[in-house]
């Protein structure tokens, strides 16, 4: 019988293979993360667009159903919130933060008379439009016309 020639594998990796592994990854994140974190709030600035959309049409729709001339939306730029309310009773039902859909949007500007957006029994709304704006710059353009129905434009940066 001859004799028999082991050969041997290296178990594992070596150190020099670990660190080009590392820096690879570390390349690959200094690169995603800013995407990342770009996408994000613009994500979020197109969440609070729609959230803002969807409360104007609900509100439009209650005072369809109820036949009431008494529901509006009022948009505070400086306290950073809108607040739903009646105008007969005097009664807030709800007031949504801006800061709720995320780090830095902000609600840039607003176009109804007196920031305030006041739905009639048959539907109509008062004209105008609210701005919102992010960290980023981008900007989102909600314009509610004359038959109450919202439409958002985006511009994203």
């Amino acid at each position: 019988m001859g004799s028999m020639k082991r050969i041997c594998f290296p178990k594992g990796f070596s150190l020099i293979e670990l660190m080009i592994v590392i820096a690879l990854i570390s390349i690959v994140s200094s690169i995603a993360v800013p995407v990342w974190q770009r996408f994000a709030a613009n994500t979020d600035l197109k969440t609070a667009a729609r959230e803002v959309m969807a409360d104007l049409s609900n509100t439009k729709q209650r005072a369809v159903e109820e036949n009431q001339d008494v529901y509006r939306l009022t948009f505070n730029v400086t306290g950073k919130n809108y607040v739903l309310s009646r105008t007969d009773t005097g009664v807030n039902l709800w007031t949504k933060e801006m800061a709720s859909f995320g780090n830095g949007i902000l609600i840039d500007s607003v176009t109804f008379p007196d920031s305030v957006v006041k739905f009639q029994k048959r539907g109509t709304a008062s004209l105008g439009s609210v701005r919102l704006r992010n960290g980023l710059g981008s900007t989102a353009t909600i314009t509610v016309n004359i038959t109450g129905r919202p439409r958002v434009e985006f511009d994203i940066k």
